[in-house]
């Protein structure tokens, strides 16, 4: 579906991380963000460093949001916010799971916010370099 993908990094941050396996977070991050997006919406990429030496990294998009009951279990294996969503349609269910294993063995935490009808926002952090 036509996206606009938006990037907000700044060109001076530098993380500590596998690239290979960053890659992959980022890019289940941004599969999400445009599934779940409204077509011809906007799916964000930013970056930030914090103050506790920390790289935070965001993604956001546009779509239907997910119910508060449901955000703490959306890094969970195979679950599913839309249960009418099929394994055809909708991937393995595994991809957020990847991502919070993947943070998380570089040290880092994995969170979402949304407000149902506002979109959603992944984030990330990971050790500064």
């Amino acid at each position: 579906k036509p996206t606009h993908l938006v990037n907000e990094v700044p060109t001076a941050l530098a993380a500590n991380a596998d690239a290979d396996r960053l890659q992959q977070v980022l890019f289940n991050l941004v599969d999400n963000a445009i599934k779940y997006g409204q077509a011809d919406g906007n799916v964000v990429l930013g970056a930030r460093k914090t103050d506790n030496k920390q790289i935070e990294v965001w993604v956001r998009n546009d779509g239907p949001g997910i119910p508060s009951e449901a955000q703490p279990r959306v890094f969970e294996r195979f679950y599913r916010v839309d249960k009418a969503r099929s394994r055809d349609a909708g991937g393995t269910g595994l991809g957020l799971a990847i991502v919070k294993h993947i943070v998380q063995s570089h040290g880092g935490e994995v969170w979402v916010e949304s407000e149902p009808g506002k979109g959603a926002i992944f984030y990330f952090t990971l050790p500064e370099a």
